[in-house]
C-alpha cells in the first residue's frame, strides 16, 4: 500500500440528509492522498484487515465540524462582556479587543491560542473575521496554516461609525483587502481562502460595499457579514438607509449577495428576504448562543430551510461565549425548543398542536448543520461533511468510553452505540476527542498539534515568533503555555498521579 494510503476500521457517524444520522458499522474507510477512496465493510476488505487494526471499543468517527461564523480577534475576551446590547457591546467591547491586535507579538500569540482550541475542540473548518488592520490578518493566515486547520479568512472593513483609531479609509480599505486576497492565494494552500469582510451595514458606506463586492468578483472569493441580526442593528440601517426596505436590499444593491456569501444571524429576516438570499444562494450562519445574548429573536432553522435557505452553525466567539460546535449544536436544539414553547405561550392554552412542532430539531439535525449545513454555506459540500466517497478526510475520533472524572459523562452497561453517541453530542467535549483529521493528515492527537511539532522538530522557521515559547500576555500570570505545547504536558504533583504512569488504554494514540 502506498505511502500516502491508510486506512481506517470502526463505526463511522454522519448525516448524509437532513434529520438522518447514518452509522457506518464495522467499516473500513481508504484515505488516499486526503481523500476518501474506498468505503466497505470488513469482510469485504481482508487484505486490509491483515494491515490494519480495529479501533478501539466505544470508539467512533464523526465528520469535522464546520463554524461558519467566528470573530478571531475576540477570542481574547471569550466569556466576558455579557452585560450590554450588541451596538454598546460593540464599543465597550469588541473594537478595543480587535484594536489590540496592532501589537503583531500579541496577535502571534493569541492566533495560535485560538486555532489550537478550535481544533482541540472538533473545528477543523472555520469561516473567521480577522481585524481591521491588515498585519495581523495575515498573522491569522500563518497559523491557520501551519496547525493544519482549514479555514476562510476575511480582513474586516469599516470606513464609518467607528472609534477614531479604529477605523479606515475608504480607498484604504479596499486596498489593504486586496492585498490581503493577493497574500492568501498566494500561498496556495488548498485549506485556505480569503474572504471579502464588510463588517456591517452600519460600519460601510455604500462605495466601501461596492468595492469589495468588485474584488469579490474579481478574484472570486467568499463574502461574509451580519444580516438582520437584532432591533439595534435593524433600526439603524433603516434611519441610514430609508430608501431600501431591508437589509437584504442594500446588501443585494451592494453586489454581496452571491452563492459564496455567509450571512450571520437573520433572526430578523423576513420570508421575502430569505427567499431573495435562497434565490442568490446566499447562506445564512445560525449562532443560536450569540442570538440568545445579542439577538431580540429566534431563528426558525426548519422554516428557513424549507424555504431553500442553505444554513449552517456558528459558534460567533465572541458573542457566543462558548468555542465550541458541540455547544453550538446543543444550543441550536434549545433555540427550536424556546420556538415551540413561546407558540404554546401566545396560545394562552395547554395543548401542544402540531404546528407548534414544526420548528424542533434534535442533535441528529444539529450535527447535520455542523457539518453538512456548514459545508454547503462555505460551497464545499462536495469536499467535506460526509463520509463520501471522493470527499477530503475531515474527521474526529470519538472516545465515549471515558469514565468518571477522566471523561464529561458515563456509559452504562446495556447501553448501544447510538445512545452514547447521542451522550458525547449533548453532553461530550474535547476530552472525548482523540485525534483531529484535516485533508487525511492528523492535525491533533492527544496532547500534540503534529504539523507545528514536525516544523519545531525540524528546526524549520526557527526565527519565526510562533517557533519560539509563547510570551506571557502583558501583567498577567504566568499560564499554562498552550500556543506551544506540542506534547503530553506534565502534570503537577498530585494532579497528574505518579510519574510515568501509563496512561489508560482509551486515550492511547491509534497508530
Amino acid at each position: 500500500m502506498a505511502a500516502d494510503t491508510f486506512a481506517f476500521r470502526g463505526t463511522f457517524f454522519h448525516t448524509p440528509a437532513y434529520g438522518q444520522l447514518e452509522a457506518l458499522r464495522d467499516a473500513v474507510v481508504v484515505v488516499q492522498d486526503g481523500k476518501i477512496a474506498r468505503v466497505g465493510s470488513s469482510n469485504e476488505e481482508a487484505a486490509l484487515m491483515r494491515e490494519f487494526g480495529l479501533s478501539e471499543e466505544g470508539q467512533y468517527f464523526v465528520p469535522g465540524f464546520i463554524d461558519t461564523h467566528v470573530h478571531a480577534p475576540q477570542y481574547k475576551f471569550t466569556g466576558t462582556g455579557t452585560d450590554e446590547a450588541l451596538m454598546d457591546w460593540l464599543k465597550k467591547y469588541t473594537f478595543p479587543a480587535e484594536g489590540s491586535f496592532r501589537d503583531l507579538d500579541a496577535a502571534h500569540q493569541r492566533y495560535a491560542l485560538l486555532v489550537k482550541r478550535f481544533l482541540a475542540n472538533g473545528t477543523t473548518t472555520a469561516m473567521y473575521y480577522g481585524s481591521l488592520h491588515l498585519e495581523p490578518n495575515l498573522i491569522l493566515v500563518d497559523t491557520i496554516e501551519r496547525l493544519g486547520q482549514r479555514a476562510v479568512v476575511g480582513k474586516v472593513n469599516m470606513d464609518r461609525h467607528s472609534p477614531e483609531d479604529y477605523v479606515e479609509a475608504t480607498a484604504d480599505g479596499i486596498r489593504d483587502a486586496e492585498e490581503f486576497i493577493k497574500y492568501t492565494q498566494g500561498k496556495k494552500c488548498s485549506r485556505i481562502e480569503p474572504c471579502i469582510t464588510p463588517r456591517f451595514i452600519p460600519t460601510c458606506t455604500p462605495e466601501l460595499m461596492k468595492g469589495l463586492a468588485a474584488l469579490a468578483l474579481k478574484y472570486g472569493t467568499h463574502i461574509q457579514s451580519h444580516i438582520s441580526e437584532c432591533c439595534g442593528e435593524v433600526n439603524c440601517v433603516r434611519e441610514m438607509h430609508p430608501e431600501y426596505a431591508s437589509d437584504a436590499a442594500v446588501f443585494e444593491e451592494m453586489g454581496l449577495l452571491t452563492s459564496k456569501t455567509v450571512m450571520a444571524h437573520g433572526t430578523l429576516l423576513s420570508d421575502a428576504d430569505i427567499k431573495h438570499l435562497a434565490a442568490r444562494g446566499t447562506a445564512v450562519s445560525h449562532c443560536p448562543l450569540s442570538n440568545f445574548f445579542l439577538g431580540d429573536a429566534f431563528f426558525k432553522v426548519n422554516h428557513a430551510i424549507s424555504l431553500g435557505l442553505k444554513v449552517g452553525l456558528g459558534t460567533d466567539v465572541a458573542g457566543g461565549i462558548q468555542p465550541s460546535m458541540l455547544s453550538a449544536q446543543r444550543m441550536a436544539v434549545v433555540n427550536s425548543r424556546c420556538l415551540r414553547a413561546h407558540k404554546l405561550a401566545v396560545s394562552g392554552g395547554t395543548i401542544v398542536t402540531p404546528e407548534m412542532e414544526t420548528d424542533v430539531i434534535t442533535f441528529k439535525e444539529a450535527l447535520w448543520l455542523a457539518t453538512v449545513g456548514g459545508a454547503q454555506a462555505l460551497n464545499m459540500e462536495d469536499r467535506v461533511g460526509t463520509f463520501a466517497v471522493g470527499k477530503e478526510f475531515d474527521a474526529l475520533l470519538v472516545d465515549t468510553t471515558l469514565g468518571g472524572t477522566a471523561g464529561p459523562f458515563d456509559v452504562f452497561e446495556g447501553e448501544d452505540d447510538l445512545q452514547r453517541f447521542e451522550k458525547f453530542i449533548n453532553l461530550g467535549d474535547d476530552r472525548n476527542l482523540l485525534e483531529v483529521y484535516v485533508q487525511g493528515k492528523c492535525v491533533k492527537r492527544g496532547d500534540t498539534f503534529e504539523l507545528e511539532a514536525a516544523i519545531l522538530k525540524s528546526g524549520a522557521d526557527s526565527d519565526r515568533p510562533m517557533a519560539a515559547p509563547t510570551p506571557a500576555e502583558p501583567n498577567a500570570e504566568p499560564t499554562v503555555d498552550l500556543a506551544n505545547q506540542t506534547s503530553g504536558s506534565e502534570s503537577p504533583a498530585g494532579e497528574g498521579g505518579e510519574e510515568g504512569a501509563e496512561e489508560p488504554a482509551a486515550k492511547r494514540s491509534r497508530r
